[in-house]
């Protein structure tokens, strides 16, 4: 290297050192203060929620004859009763009642009412009221389906066969405390009083109105009825004298919109803030750019299944409902019919319930068409048969269900005709026994109210439309019912569900993934295990 070169090379080396010293020495840049957290939104009070009734009109607005959801959806925003089942956390909390005492045998239950509750009229609730509704529904001139959701009251026999002018067990002490003594112990009390049965109403009213009042119902729930219009829309308005506190929003509008084309249409166009997606929706939904975000999922306390009616050859032999238990690869139907929106239906219980049995696995029934024909053939029936079976248009547990069934029915000999009839119409023909099979969802809270269907005292209207009977399972069922501690209850549900899923009066076919779609700015709607249409409102409010 020349000096020159070298002279270059090393002014070069300390022009560097020069400027790393510098650089060293040079005050830091100050770093970014982190983000501040977002201030949590406060609810606010005002707006219209559009909600979407997928089911049609209600059957009706009256309590005592509401047994489907089109009608409870509705009937829970403008009716309080005594108590009200929280679904997520599966307990019974106060409502009306601001609190209860339970007497050591478990017989004597006292309520203490909230003073100061109003119905929607203006005038105070009281423990007379709470008498006067409970006895509404035992009353046999009104004809309620919830006759006998109090049964277990001391009296409500004699009082429901019209031999007594009122039910002895229901005692006011005085204007806010209310006595109900029980024949026997009866661990779904509480869950019979927070269901719709129980909703309280005004005596004056309910005579003011006659049957009017199932159209234009009064209550003391946080919204007053305002008008329905039939095969177009039900409103109601937000409560001002709401015992909790007047709800957030102003009004509500739930537009009756059976066709689910129309109901995705209208959200997307921003005229909807919610609806219960389809089956197919969900596909679109769970990747939608900007929707996807916006869902609430939760598996539902619903059991699909198709029903044997038990009592009518060839349904009275055992191997011919397990055969078509067999017979059937629901999981396959889940998710070419379904698109994946539900789960197999190992027993009677969902995971949501709080009697679901891990266990239940070991006496399910897998995919094995080969086992279906051997039970068959042992049956008598080597080529099959032929079966009529009722069934709606639900496209989740209708008709495409059927539909896929009878697939896999004709492939082990047995021939399915479907019967397509309105839901109404399939129930009283459940009720009454006249059907071969049907298809159909069943949901209840209590554990023990799920498989009271299979009681053989509930034949037909009172929840056993299967008509199935087994001795062992009444008095596992009967022990449930006066069991005082809650663990002990549930041991001997699940020990009838083995009992009733190893006789199969049902096919097991799924437990429903329930969807729902919201707009961005609705706020404080809850994954609801009961039914997603079934939302405390009330405490629902929108940011925009």
């Amino acid at each position: 290297m020349g000096a020159l070169q070298y002279r270059w090379a090393a002014s070069s080396v300390w022009f560097l050192l020069v400027l790393m010293v510098a650089a060293s020495c040079a005050p830091r840049p100050q770093a970014e203060p982190p983000a501040a957290e977002p201030e949590p939104e406060e609810p606010r009070y005002g707006g219209v929620l559009t909600r979407a009734c997928i089911y049609g009109d209600p059957e009706t607005l009256d309590p005592i004859y509401a047994t489907r959801v089109a009608a409870v959806m509705h009937i829970m925003q403008i009716f309080d009763g005594l108590v009200v089942f929280n679904a997520e956390k599966g307990v019974i909390e106060p409502e009306l009642a601001e609190r209860w005492e339970v007497s050591a045998d478990g017989l004597v239950y006292t309520f203490y009412l909230r003073q100061g509750v109003k119905f929607h009229n203006g005038r105070e609730v009281t423990a007379e009221d709470v008498k006067y509704s409970l006895e509404r529904v035992m009353d046999p001139d009104n004809a309620s389906p919830h006759i006998y959701s109090f049964k277990s009251i001391k009296g409500a026999e004699a009082f429901i066969a019209g031999e007594a002018e009122e039910v002895a067990g229901i005692q006011v002490v005085d204007d806010y405390t209310l006595r109900i003594q029980l024949a026997e112990v009866d661990v779904t009390f509480l869950w019979e009083l927070a269901d719709v049965a129980g909703c309280i109403v005004p005596k004056e009213e309910v005579e003011r109105l006659g049957d009017r009042f199932a159209e234009q119902p009064v209550g003391c729930g946080p919204f007053k009825f305002e008008r329905w219009v039939r095969d177009s829309e039900v409103v109601y308005v937000a409560f001002e004298d709401y015992y909790h506190g007047r709800p957030y929003l102003d009004q509500i509008v739930a537009r009756i919109i059976k066709e689910p084309a129309t109901r995705e249409l209208e959200f997307e166009a921003g005229r909807l803030d919610m609806f219960v997606l389809t089956d197919p929706q969900y596909v679109k939904f769970k990747e939608h750019p900007e929707y996807r975000d916006y869902l609430i999922e939760v598996p539902e306390l619903f059991t699909r299944h198709i029903g044997f009616n038990c009592q009518r050859e060839p349904f009275t032999d055992i191997r011919v409902r397990q055969a078509i238990n067999y017979a059937i690869d629901r999981e396959a139907i889940i998710e070419t019919v379904l698109h994946g929106k539900a789960y197999p239906a190992l027993g009677w219980y969902p995971p949501t319930n709080a009697a679901y049995n891990p266990e239940i696995e070991k006496y399910a029934y897998p995919y094995d068409p080969d086992k279906a024909a051997e039970l068959l053939a042992e049956a008598g029936h080597p080529q099959g048969f032929t079966a009529s079976i009722l069934t709606t248009s639900h496209p989740a547990w209708g008709l495409p269900a059927v539909e896929a069934v009878m697939g896999y029915l004709a492939e082990v000999g047995i021939t399915l005709k479907p019967e397509l009839v309105e839901g109404g119409v399939l129930r009283d023909q459940a009720n009454e026994g006249n059907y071969d099979m049907y298809i159909w969802s069943y949901g209840v809270s209590h554990p023990l109210l799920g498989l009271m269907s299979f009681h053989s005292m509930n034949w037909g209207p009172p929840g056993n439309r299967v008509f199935y009977k087994n001795d062992q399972v009444d008095a596992l069922l009967d022990q449930a019912r006066r069991a005082v501690d809650w663990d002990e209850m549930i041991r001997l549900c699940r020990e009838a569900e083995v009992i009733i899923v190893q006789e199969a009066p049902v096919w097991f076919y799924n437990y429903n993934k329930a969807v729902m779609a919201y707009q961005p700015w609705v706020r404080g709607l809850k994954p609801i295990p009961t039914d997603m249409d079934y939302q405390p409102l009330h405490r629902v409010w929108i940011s925009k």
